[in-house]
């Protein structure tokens, strides 16, 4: 007798577990529709190629089909005097980077703002660019050995992100920290 209840509620819960399935059948499944797509905002514009096109004004896809630039690329009116003393390029995940060092006697971070203004508009074709500012006037002479870099002095850093690839190659994981495209800091 067991045996023939057994079967029964087997054949019960069979027939539940039908019923539901083509309940559930009829209505469409969320996770496969299609998402709604929006513009992006006007804050953003494309990407231009590696033509080398410069300015506010460059529009086109990026190399990579569409990557986005972030911030203004147009060099400012006035820049204070600089030289790059040291130049290394990287490639990390997809980004080229450029790492410079820069002499200039400028201290004050509105300068350093000036000067990494124009670094980005130079070196646009990049998506990510480190600078660090130093002075080397009280050195007799520079000659990119370790002696004498160890004896530069620190003045301030910028850090250049043209991309969100560059962004997240300066370690920014979450976003850009503005759409400036570039963050400067002088040395205390």
């Amino acid at each position: 007798m067991s045996y023939l209840y057994r079967t029964a509620a087997l054949i019960l819960v069979l027939v539940a577990v039908v019923f539901f399935a083509t309940q559930l059948a009829e209505e469409p499944v969320r996770a496969l529709q299609k998402p709604e797509v929006r513009p992006a905002p006007k804050a953003f514009e494309p990407a231009a190629g590696a033509s080398g096109a410069q300015g506010s004004g460059a529009v086109g896809p990026g190399p990579d089909g569409g990557d986005l630039k972030i911030g203004d690329f147009g060099a400012p009116e006035r820049v204070p005097e600089y030289e790059v003393l040291e130049k290394s390029l990287d490639t990390r995940d997809g980004a080229r980077a450029a790492r410079l060092l820069i002499d200039t006697r400028s201290r004050e971070e509105e300068e350093f703002v000036l000067i990494a203004r124009d670094v980005k508009s130079r070196y646009s074709d990049y998506d990510a660019v480190s600078v660090e500012f130093t002075d080397t006037e009280d050195l007799l002479f520079y000659n990119d050995d370790p002696q004498t870099r160890d004896l530069l002095a620190y003045h301030g850093g910028a850090l250049i992100f043209n991309t969100y690839d560059g962004a997240l190659y300066l370690g920014y994981i979450y976003g850009p920290p503005n759409l400036d495209g570039y963050y400067v800091k002088a040395a205390d």
